[in-house]
């Protein structure tokens, strides 16, 4: 993750981020309020319903406080999506393995740690990943955990860009993988069609294509391929070819 540096010219006043703000509740704030509540209520909204359910009515709502009474500690939603993207992203930076990715001297198995986690933490909170995969907000604790990252590879002989294109290859597939898995989880939540029945609708139909022979790889596929694929066994197998990639990347850059 790359951090754009200042330029010269006409620019667009940017906002202060929110973590560079005293937080503060303002003149008589609610005794039972502060930040972090704010944050934790809106976070369980987002992973029960979605991020658009998020709004500050229905987090006072769910609080019992009045709205305006919520922008005293939050002062947009721009902001408060920041703070729980940052929130969610340090639930797992505690856990011993992940506390020094280099400190076994193993960066293949520190890397795989973390990506296995991080797949773990997207399911858990799907709609971290559209706002992760644009432009991640730099709070602390998507700061500590870009730091573990960076930390697998760093002394290796590695240049900084290196590092952060070797990590972030690792990074896109399982961001890839968890889009995919959250679509398919989506797709059943809004037309209540399982994977099993969409396969009976449309199974006649592929399978009459598929007899008129243009199709023979897809039609190998059909018949050979698992119709109950382990998630978990494939996203690991996907996972230790890119980390094969990586080694091989790795070792062409140290040579030179």
């Amino acid at each position: 993750m790359a951090v754009q540096k200042p330029e010269s010219g006409p620019q667009t006043a940017a906002r202060t981020p929110v973590w560079a703000r005293a937080r503060t509740g303002g003149r008589g704030p609610q005794p039972s309020l502060s930040v972090d509540s704010i944050v934790t209520a809106a976070v369980a909204l987002a992973d029960a319903e979605g991020v658009e359910a998020v709004s500050m009515r229905r987090i006072a709502s769910e609080l019992g406080v009045g709205t305006m009474s919520l922008y005293r500690y939050v002062e947009t939603k721009d902001d408060l999506l920041d703070l729980m993207t940052d929130q969610v992203m340090g639930e797992d930076t505690a856990d011993p393995d992940a506390a020094d990715p280099g400190s076994r001297a193993d960066w293949r198995e520190d890397l795989r740690g973390l990506a296995v986690r991080y797949r773990l933490l997207m399911l858990r909170h799907p709609w971290v990943l559209p706002i992760g995969a644009s432009r991640m907000p730099l709070g602390p604790n998507v700061m500590r955990r870009t730091e573990l990252l960076f930390g697998v590879l760093d002394g290796l002989g590695l240049e900084a860009q290196q590092i952060a294109e070797l990590t972030g290859t690792v990074v896109a597939f399982v961001r890839g993988v968890v889009l995919a898995e959250t679509a398919e989880a989506e797709l059943i939540r809004r037309t209540g069609q399982t994977e099993d029945d969409y396969r009976r609708s449309v199974g006649p139909y592929l399978m009459q294509v598929l007899a008129a022979g243009e199709h023979p790889r897809m039609a190998r596929f059909v018949r050979e391929g698992d119709d109950h694929s382990d998630r978990d066994r494939e996203f690991l197998r996907g996972l230790d070819l890119v980390l094969d990639g990586v080694e091989v990347g790795l070792a062409r850059l140290r040579a030179d």
